[in-house]
């Protein structure tokens, strides 16, 4: 654990140093909920170091209980930084990341400890006169153990749309969660917690605001044969300029 605090440390001082040289910086706030992570707001900044590299930083605030839960709420917590690289005139941004998470989810203890794992993630996103897309990938890995088990987890998911107005886009979304159980002793196992797929609607303002509805089906593991093979996702994106 460290290890991990030094380079927060390092990521904090490299973020004073872009502020003190930006053009300009931005903040995100998007409220999401679906029927498995329930409500989590998010919250995305960026700092541009350059006219084609930003600096950027993250936090995902999980409410559900049902990830950790426990006494206090044991809540969740992610929070990372990374850099955004520019191409296409723009209309092409990569994003590497990492994050660490902070709870009980993938330690499993009986009490949430700061800095459990990081998440090694990567986000794409494109953006032209007519097209839009985003593709995410990030791997949660356990760095702690207080229980009898550690909890990885896969997760990635891509959309892709085609604005009808300046108003109006829509488009399909996939998305896939998988999770993998690894016990003290005794062989690891994995399983597919959902995959998402089905169209969404986006209605921008002129002041950049999203509000997007993704709706459709979904195949559950093995642990969710009870589902009703059905999903739905609704985000609200607010941009801040600074």
């Amino acid at each position: 654990m460290k290890h991990i605090v030094r380079l927060l440390s390092i990521c904090a001082v490299v973020g004073v140093v872009c502020t003190s040289t930006v053009f300009s910086q931005s903040l995100n706030v998007t409220l999401n909920q679906d029927p498995f992570f329930g409500f989590y707001p998010t919250i995305g900044g960026s700092t541009k170091i350059n006219e084609s590299v930003d600096f950027t930083y993250y936090g995902i605030f999980w409410t559900s209980p049902a990830l950790g839960g426990g006494t206090g709420g044991n809540l969740w917590t992610e929070f990372g930084v990374g850099a955004n690289f520019r191409a296409l005139d723009g209309k092409l941004e990569i994003n590497p990341s990492l994050g660490t998470t902070h709870g009980r989810l993938q330690s499993v203890g009986t009490r949430g400890v700061p800095f459990e794992g990081i998440v090694p993630s990567v986000t794409a996103n494109l953006n032209t006169e007519s097209l839009e897309g985003q593709l995410y990938a990030g791997y949660y890995l356990a760095l702690r153990e207080r229980g009898n088990s550690q909890n990885n987890f896969l997760h990635y998911w891509l959309h892709a749309g085609y604005k009808i107005s300046s108003l109006v886009s829509a488009g399909l979304h996939f998305e896939t969660l998988n999770g993998t159980v690894i016990p003290r002793t005794g062989s690891s196992t994995t399983n597919r917690a959902y995959t998402w797929y089905g169209p969404y609607v986006q209605f921008t303002s002129k002041g950049g605001h999203t509000f997007r509805l993704t709706a459709g089906g979904a195949a559950f593991g093995p642990t969710s044969a009870s589902e009703s093979g059905e999903f739905y996702k609704m985000s609200l994106g607010i941009p801040f300029k600074f």
